[in-house]
């Protein structure tokens, strides 16, 4: 049988915004390096993220770009960013383009490269395959797209993250008490804040006391912009990281815990890519699109009640006062958990 030749393939995939997002499609970049091991794999992204992308050991090259200026910037601004990106582009001679995006507005940073074939998510196309499908683990649906929409099912298995280059992580050794990290804050990227899939942070700071009455090191963990939860865990004795870590160390700070408690923001997607034991929780997003349960991650869906839930429709939430959906998440059920969780570590 004659091998596949792949040496010439070169594929850009674009995938900016958010950090979950990003940590989700890193399963493309794997397929890919997989089944074409001689394919080289630029990856276009976001600067906030690119140290993270930089990470992915099935990804060859990165490309940043300052998204806040193009997607929020004045005309000025954002040609400042598109002129030096199409021209960078040009020079990469890219034989397929993975645009994941469903928002046509991305199509703006590969317009240079319209030559060049081009599979893209899809709400619905002139066949009427979508990609994503509604309900579908993102993570899979990303992963599809190497075979286009016209994908030939069954999935036995979940796609599995991109594999991460070596990093040093500190030993369960070195610590006397085990270590569990906390993400009260997030739920934000550069279009949006989506407070509603926050679990309420008078919540945490209860579990974070008690798991420290319990002996437990707890870790707060959440970019600068979070320091807005930090009186909430006044008197508690508490590991301070908010805004002191990048993407990296905080992907290494993960891997080093015993367990993470997060809802549904960036960080809770690091816990996975670090093979972290996780404690997920959710409310107004279905945790199927989002996290594969495992022996490493187990979730909590609140608000079963109530007929509003999900209310999310891929790209906006439903308006909502009162996200109960979240506060119905007893601090006492993620206690008695995560001390499960511990024991079972």
């Amino acid at each position: 049988m004659t091998e596949r030749r792949t040496e010439c393939e070169h594929y850009l995939i674009v995938r900016l915004a958010a950090v979950g997002d990003v940590v989700m499609a890193s399963t493309l970049a794997r397929r890919i390096r997989d089944e074409r091991p001689g394919a080289r794999i630029t990856w276009l992204c976001g600067t906030k993220v690119a140290p993270l992308v930089e990470q992915f050991a099935d990804v060859d090259d990165v490309i940043s770009i300052d998204e806040r200026r193009l997607l929020r910037g004045g005309p000025i601004a954002r040609t400042a960013e598109l002129v030096p990106l199409w021209r960078q582009l040009l020079k990469c001679r890219f034989t397929r383009v993975m645009l994941l995006h469903v928002d046509r507005r991305y199509r703006v940073v590969t317009a240079p490269l319209l030559a060049t074939p081009t599979i893209s998510l899809s709400a619905r196309d002139a066949h009427g395959a979508m990609n994503p499908i509604p309900g579908r683990y993102f993570g899979d649906e990303y992963a599809r797209l190497l075979d286009g929409l016209g994908h030939e099912g069954p999935i036995h298995d979940h796609y599995p993250l991109a594999r991460l280059r070596p990093f040093a992580v500190a030993s369960a050794s070195e610590r006397v008490a085990p270590r569990v990290a906390i993400v009260p804050g997030g739920a934000r990227n550069v279009m949006r804040e989506s407070g509603v899939r926050r679990w309420p942070v008078e919540h945490y700071s209860r579990v974070a006391r008690e798991l420290v009455a319990d002996g437990v090191e707890v870790t707060l963990v959440g970019d600068g912009a979070d320091a807005w939860v930090r009186p909430s865990f006044d008197g508690i004795t508490v590991d301070d990281r908010i805004g002191s870590t990048s993407l990296p160390e905080t992907v290494a700070l993960m891997s080093a815990s015993d367990l993470v408690i997060s809802h549904d923001t960036g960080p809770m997607h690091l816990a996975r890519l670090a093979n972290a034991k996780l404690l997920a929780l959710f409310g107004p997003t279905m945790p199927t699109q989002f996290v594969v349960e495992s022996d490493r991650t187990t979730v909590l869906w609140g608000g079963a009640h109530l007929p509003c839930r999900p209310c999310y429709d891929g790209r906006e939430f439903a308006t909502c006062r009162d996200n109960v959906c979240m506060t119905s998440i007893d601090p006492a059920v993620v206690l008695a958990t995560a001390r499960t969780l511990l024991n079972r570590a």
